[in-house]
């Protein structure tokens, strides 16, 4: 993942040279193989390279191919086939070897801001038109790559890194309370647009941003699609159309002789893998692939070791195992760790070191998060809300007899059926009893707890609303891609995740629901024979126990008595945190009860 960043100045005056500079510098530990600076006047950009494809051993950026529009990109474009054919028909000379950077600016030069109707991958970047005198800031469309960016009275500033736009003298270090709240609630911040600072701003996925004179206009340009639903006579044309997709999917995202891939020996990753070993072969190329995985072998139980064991073997890929037993709870954070933004996670460090094993061996980890909300089944509800009622009886049938599967017909999906016909109640809960009152009062935060978890999940996208809600832009995924963005831990590792393709994305939400969602059943058919069926049937089998919980618990507890930041008492009763957290927690409580902790921590970091 590249650095970049850049400055405008609205006025028109010349831009603060050494300050970019000085940004630019920062972002070398994104990208060590090679920094630029272009600067005009009043607009300026930097970029580190991070090289992880063949094409970009040649990539220099910032770049321009007529001296009149600049560019400065973290991109990885895929489906390039297709795009270089599409360009050579709309008069652009162009070539397969060209850096992902110089297909965005011939897509641009072909088709203006239209081109994001023909770019797919993951991107962030920034165009400046010398022409119209206009920035243009865009971020990918499930948001895997990350895009901030400021007002600092006449002067705009963007970066893929937070703490890049820190570096802007004039820029207030004020926080933002509505995302601390947020935070405190829920760990993460729900609202798209904002940070946890003030002033700084978050691009959203699938949104671009316009800067034209003094004024910025945002807009969307994706949201995720609904298709129209699949209907194959054979179940094969279901997996031969998966398998084609995953292909491109995988092969779009190593383009590399080395690669890593986090693993668990589930459906997901070992999809993913086997898939890479198979397009690998295929094309006759070499690939030096590993799987990494993180197990526990006393704190809790756990089968990730001998289900990862066992489809490394069949794939013949080394297997790296990371023990994750004797870390403890915010180790790190004092010395080793400093995160742009709060972050609930205290066995941070954890992932902190499964990225240093993988930089060992590469610049890029391959990572099946995704697969279970593409492929999250429907409610009985949903399928007869979105499909004619003769095709759900057909397809539980097919479900029955074709797949031997048991359909979700049990109590308790009919428990959940009655919940959602509005038979019980929106869930209710208290607030944090840690809460600053007056903190509560004054941003409203029962009206806010009511606003995001108050109510069930409306079905508006049947037979597939579990899966819209679960997938891009879900806020969750925003603090996914954070986490294991560079600008985190500093490691230079690109994070690819083959499940959010767009176009594998599409197929999988066209899919009918029965069979090919239950248990995910399209993954299972399509490893049959290439993997045991150990792998195959495989039930889901996360963490029976969770290891924060079993450490939160535990005494004694140093980071519980860590040095309070000066400003956590605007946010958090401590009397009443310090009560709550004498006594042993259930798992739920525990979580909650760690946020102070987390903020506290961040803070310590600012003062």
């Amino acid at each position: 993942m590249s650095g970049i960043c850049g400055i405008l100045n609205l006025d028109g005056q010349p831009i603060d040279k050494p300050l970019l500079e000085t940004m630019t510098a920062y972002l070398k530990f994104r990208g060590p193989d090679a920094r630029g600076i272009w600067s005009d006047r009043e607009m300026g950009f930097g970029h580190t390279l991070l090289q992880t494809t063949e094409e970009s051993a040649a990539e220099r950026q910032p770049y321009t191919l007529n001296g009149e529009v600049y560019i400065t990109a973290d991109a990885r474009i895929d489906g390039r086939d297709e795009l270089v054919s599409q360009l050579r028909t709309a008069g652009q000379s162009v070539s397969l070897c060209e850096p992902d950077v110089n297909l965005i600016l011939h897509a641009y030069r072909a088709w203006g801001q239209d081109c994001l109707n023909y770019l797919i991958g993951d991107f962030s970047f920034a165009l400046w038109d010398s022409r119209e005198k206009t920035l243009w800031c865009v971020r990918d469309p499930c948001g895997v790559k990350l895009m901030y960016w400021a007002r600092v009275g006449e002067t705009f500033i963007f970066s893929n890194t937070l703490n890049c736009l820190r570096l802007h003298p004039q820029l207030s270090s004020q926080l933002n309370e509505k995302a601390i709240a947020d935070f405190l609630l829920f760990d993460l911040n729900f609202n798209s647009d904002i940070t946890t600072f003030a002033q700084i701003q978050c691009l959203p996925g699938g949104h671009q941003l316009t800067i034209s004179g003094d004024k910025i206009r945002k807009k969307a340009y994706w949201t995720l699609p609904l298709p129209e639903q699949i209907r194959y006579r054979r179940d094969r044309d279901y997996i031969e159309h998966f398998q084609s997709l995953m292909n491109a999917a995988v092969s779009d995202r190593l383009r590399t002789p080395n690669a890593s891939i986090f693993f668990s020996g589930g459906l997901d990753s070992t999809t993913i893998a086997a898939t890479a070993v198979e397009e690998t072969r295929k094309r006759n190329q070499t690939l030096d692939l590993q799987a990494f995985t993180v197990i526990y072998n006393h704190l809790v139980p756990d089968g990730e070791e001998k289900y990862a064991a066992i489809a490394a073997k069949a794939l013949n890929i080394p297997l790296h195992l990371l023990a994750a037993d004797d870390y403890q709870l915010y180790q790190g954070w004092e010395d080793q760790l400093r995160f742009p933004e709060p972050l609930n996670a205290p066995l941070a460090i954890v992932a902190r070191d499964k990225l240093q094993q993988v930089f060992a061996h590469s610049r890029i980890a391959l990572y099946g998060q995704g697969g279970d909300e593409a492929l999250r089944i429907a409610t009985i509800k949903e399928m007869l809300q979105g499909m004619r009622g003769d095709r759900v009886f057909i397809d539980v049938l097919h479900c029955l007899w074709g797949h031997r599967l048991k359909p979700p017909l049990g109590t308790g999906l009919l428990g959940k059926l009655r919940s959602q016909l509005g038979n019980s109640k929106p869930r209710r809960s208290p607030l944090p009893p840690w809460l600053n009152r007056d903190f509560a009062r004054r941003l409203n935060l029962k009206e806010r707890w009511q606003e995001i978890n108050g109510h069930p999940l409306p079905l508006d996208r049947p037979p597939r609303s579990l899966s819209y809600h679960g997938l891009p832009p879900a806020p969750t995924w925003h603090a996914l891609f954070t986490l294991y963005d560079p600008g985190c831990f500093g490691i230079p590792v690109e994070v690819r995740l083959p499940f959010l393709d767009l176009r594998l994305l599409n197929y999988l939400l066209a899919l009918p629901p029965l069979p090919w969602c239950v248990g995910k059943q399209l993954l299972r058919v399509a490893l049959s024979g290439k993997l045991p069926e150990t792998i195959c049937q495989r039930p889901k089998s996360p963490l029976s126990v969770d290891p924060v919980g079993v450490l939160a618990n535990a005494r004694p507890r140093p980071w519980y008595h860590r040095p309070t930041a000066s400003q956590l008492e605007a946010y958090v009763d401590l009397a009443a945190w310090k009560a709550l957290n004498s006594a042993e927690t259930e798992h739920r409580q525990t979580w909650s009860s760690l946020r102070p902790a987390s903020l506290n921590n961040w803070l310590q970091q600012l003062d």
